[in-house]
């Protein structure tokens, strides 16, 4: 029985009612296996163990959703997912400047988050992420540091990047007609289901940029590179002896300092916006010169 494409043209409740499904099917799946692999029960400082547990969750709860409703749902599963050729080196390396220009205003945001007090509820979760974190990060050795940018880097950025803004940016899009709208509210669930409510509007800045990436340029290795991106420079700078003392990185800017950084942060989210523009720009000329072929 041939199953590709078999609900292409159900509405976006259905195909946003599959994506929850298979999600909640993921996670109970991934449950099982951490349970399998680590009988204490998440409490484990086997740091093998936990980046298999990390990758197997993030595969179960954001890719294989995102791909089989993309089976399901549509006779073109890689049109359905945005999957075009990868992007050439003009459009990556204007990406990369474009997470080097964001960051001060993400950590800017991020000062100004902490003034948000986090709920009980969420101080567990919050933890346990710190948890985890702190242990990928203890072992600096190089080996250590190239499985990190795996599993915080290059997984994170496929996993997440084809659930989030492959599939439900997607779907929401069938819904409201307002890509603004689209993209702040799939960003604003990219953030909540993080869990860490300490950097909810740093990371619903960065979600929106990410869902704007793939309207502009229709391809989803566009923001899987610039998520990639973002996540190994804060590998590499928190395993840094060096750079993680840095108040710049760490994020830990001192009172004295602020007016300076708040003004290289305005600063360079003015370059990011130039930049943004001409990536806009070179996203429009190409398929323009698409349509004309």
């Amino acid at each position: 029985m041939k199953l590709k494409g078999i609900h292409a043209g159900r509405p976006a409740f259905f195909q946003l009612a599959l994506l929850l499904g298979f999600s909640l099917a993921g996670i109970l799946l991934a449950s099982v296996v951490s349970l399998l692999v680590d009988p204490t029960g998440g409490n484990t400082q086997d740091l093998g163990i936990l980046r298999f547990i990390q990758v197997v969750s993030t595969i179960c709860m954001f890719l294989a959703p995102a791909v089989l409703v993309a089976l399901l749902c549509s006779k073109e599963p890689a049109e359905y997912l945005s999957v075009k050729p990868f992007p050439d080196i003009k459009t990556a390396l204007l990406t990369f400047a474009g997470v080097l220009l964001l960051l001060p205003a993400i950590t800017l945001a991020g000062i100004l988050n902490k003034e948000i007090p986090s709920p009980p509820f969420m101080e567990p979760f919050e933890e346990e992420a710190e948890r985890i974190m702190a242990l990928f990060l203890s072992d600096t050795g190089i080996l250590a540091v190239l499985l990190n940018l795996f599993v915080i880097a290059v997984m994170a950025a496929i996993t997440e990047e084809f659930f989030f803004r492959g599939v439900l940016q997607r779907i929401a899009g069938r819904w409201i007609k307002n890509h603004h709208i689209v993209i702040w509210s799939v960003a604003l669930i990219f953030s909540i289901v993080h869990m860490q409510l300490s950097g909810l509007i740093p990371r619903l800045l960065l979600g929106a940029w990410l869902g704007y990436l793939l309207y502009w340029s229709r391809n989803i290795w566009v923001p899987v590179l610039a998520h990639f991106c973002n996540n190994a420079l804060s590998v590499i700078g928190m395993t840094s002896s060096d750079l993680k003392e840095n108040v710049y990185v760490s994020g830990e800017i001192p009172e004295s300092e602020m007016p300076g950084f708040v003004i290289v942060a305005i600063i360079t989210f003015i370059l990011f916006c130039y930049a943004m523009y001409r990536l806009r720009e070179r996203f429009r000329e190409r398929l323009q010169e698409r349509l004309d072929v």
